[in-house]
């Protein structure tokens, strides 16, 4: 506790100058990596493959691991349907995730 709580007094020193120098950049390559990809997954979705919207968003809210975002696809849709996207892709998603973290620290 103590070190962790060190960890936080020493990186909030620099975090105002830190903001400033970079924040901008930041906060728009989050934003970029956050969206980009779901509209090019469902633009593929439904220009390639002609998914249906409901499955298709089920899909990417899995992709997105986000439950919270499941929920409210499925009571805009109000149907099941998107949670049968959601399954694998949900399942895949995280088992990429625990690869990438791994892969991440060798880095």
């Amino acid at each position: 506790l103590l070190f962790m709580a060190d960890v936080a007094v020493s990186a909030g020193s620099s975090i105002v100058s830190t903001f400033q120098a970079v924040g901008p950049a930041l906060i728009g390559t989050g934003i970029a990596v956050t969206t980009i990809p779901v509209l090019i997954a469902f633009g593929i979705g439904r220009v390639v493959f002609k998914m249906n919207s409901a499955l298709l968003l089920g899909a990417v809210t899995g992709a997105m691991t986000s439950t919270a975002a499941l929920h409210q696809v499925r009571s805009q849709a109000n149907s099941a349907v998107p949670a049968l996207g959601y399954v694998g892709t949900y399942s895949f998603a995280n088992v990429l995730l625990a690869l990438a973290g791994g892969i991440i620290m060798r880095a």
